[in-house]
This record gives structure tokens, sequence and C-alpha cells, in this order.
């Protein structure tokens, strides 16, 4: 297991700024496709004042968490299959002038059943200033790299995503949550929580392996008995996706 150090804003916010110079954003920062429109695009902008080259990859792995941390993990993704083995895209390398954009195409080709995932990484590489009386040898080699994550998930076919939930920490006003997903078919969408049949709370959250999930809540901490139930609705996702994804059966939790 290879684990990035990349902080979880960025997933959300894809937007990397180095120096106040460059500032290179993504958008959309995730994007779930079907075999009914196996192709889409993500675009770059840099928004800061100097140019910036960026390179673009594609591989294998998803955002998880442990008991305590997300993070960004290679190199496996639980039972979602390999989506870079089925993968092509344009360009894999720019070179961003202040205010420039750029389009990166991609189309997946023939998967098998289920959920697929890629990480694609926007790496930006930006020359570190010449210092006056630097050595000319060390400062050529100065460079600093930013890199910014947008998970793709192809879904071939429709199937039910199969979770199991636990309780880490319940307090007054939130509920912290553990999911797991057992099987290839990924989560995205909205957690309710429940308690004699009154909804208490709502949060959002992409499944694909393992996740913590926090529900702000309010909490009787007299009855320690809930019920999670799930929907498809997801921010940034489009009704279209929405409508092909299936929910998860409800989970009774007591803790």
């Amino acid at each position: 297991m290879v684990r990035g150090l990349l902080a979880l804003s960025i997933f959300g916010i894809l937007v990397c700024q180095a120096h106040g110079q460059a500032a290179l954003s993504v958008t959309p920062a995730y994007a779930v496709i079907t075999d009914e429109a196996p192709f889409g695009a993500f675009t770059l902008h840099n928004a800061g004042t100097e140019g910036v080259e960026v390179t673009i990859s594609a591989r294998y792995g998803a955002i998880a968490s442990t008991d305590s941390t997300t993070a960004v993990v290679l190199d496996e993704a639980g039972q979602l299959g390999d989506l870079a083995r089925h993968l092509t895209f344009f360009p894999d390398r720019c070179i961003l002038p202040a205010g420039g954009e750029q389009v990166v195409r991609y189309r997946i080709h023939a998967t098998p059943e289920g959920g697929h995932i890629t990480l694609m990484h926007f790496a930006m590489q930006e020359r570190g200033a010449i210092v006056d009386g630097q050595v000319p040898a060390v400062a050529t080699g100065l460079s600093i790299v930013y890199n910014l994550v947008a998970p793709l998930v192809y879904l071939q076919g429709n199937g039910i995503p199969n979770l199991t939930a636990r309780v880490l920490k319940g307090t007054s006003n939130a509920l912290h949550l553990y999911l797991e997903s057992h099987s290839p078919w990924p989560f995205l969408g909205g957690i309710r929580v429940l308690q004699d049949g009154e909804q208490l709370g709502r949060a959002e959250a992409a499944v694909y392996t393992t996740r913590l999930v926090q529900v702000p809540i309010s909490l009787d901490p007299d009855k320690r008995r809930i019920q999670l139930q799930f929907d498809t609705a997801y921010t940034g996702l489009p009704r279209s996706i929405q409508r092909v994804l299936r929910v998860p059966a409800s989970i009774e939790l007591t803790w």
C-alpha cells in the first residue's frame, strides 16, 4: 500500500497555488461516467501570473480511510477494477500560460462488468527563482512539483453497493461513522441517520473502499439505536448518473 501525502481539501477544491505566481485548478473535481457515454474531459486553468508546465497521468488507486485519517491510496482500490488499463487521454503534458486553459479529453475502452477507478494526477512543475550569488549548477536544479488528484470512476452495467458501517464515536452534535465497501460497485451519495423513523442528519460521501464520515446530528444520548439510509444525491453528480446508481440496503446500528 502506498499512501500519498495530500491534504483532503485538495480533493474537493482541486486548486493549487505556488508563491502567488502559478495557480492551477482542475474541473470537475471528480468524474463518474457509464458505458452509455464512455468519454469526458477535465479542464485545467492557470489563474496565476506565471506560466506552468503540467504533466498528466492516470494511476490505479482510491481515496480511502483508516479509523483516524483519509488519504490517497495507490495501487489498490478494493474490489473496484483498474480503469487505468482501459483509459486513453490527451494530452499527457501541456504548458499553460498565465490565464490559460487546457482541455484534457479521455475515453474508456471495453471493461468487464462492475465499477472501475483511476486517479488522474495533474502535476504542476514550477522552477524556483534564482537568487543572486547562487551557484548556477544548484539554481538550475531547483524545481517544485505540486500534484492534484481527481478520481475518475467508470460503471459498466449497474449493481448494488454493499456497505457495512460502525460507529466510531457519537457526541451530542455529531456521529462519526466508518463505512466499508464489499462489492465492485462504489457508493456516491447521501447517508441519512434516522432514530425512531425521524431523520437526525445527513452527510455525503464517496465510498470506494473505506471512508470516514461525520454526520452533523442532534443525538438523544439515552437512545443507542440508529438506522442508516442511503440516497444517490451527491454534490456535482449529474442527474443522468444519479438515475443509474443503486442504493445499498439500510443498516441498523447499536453502540
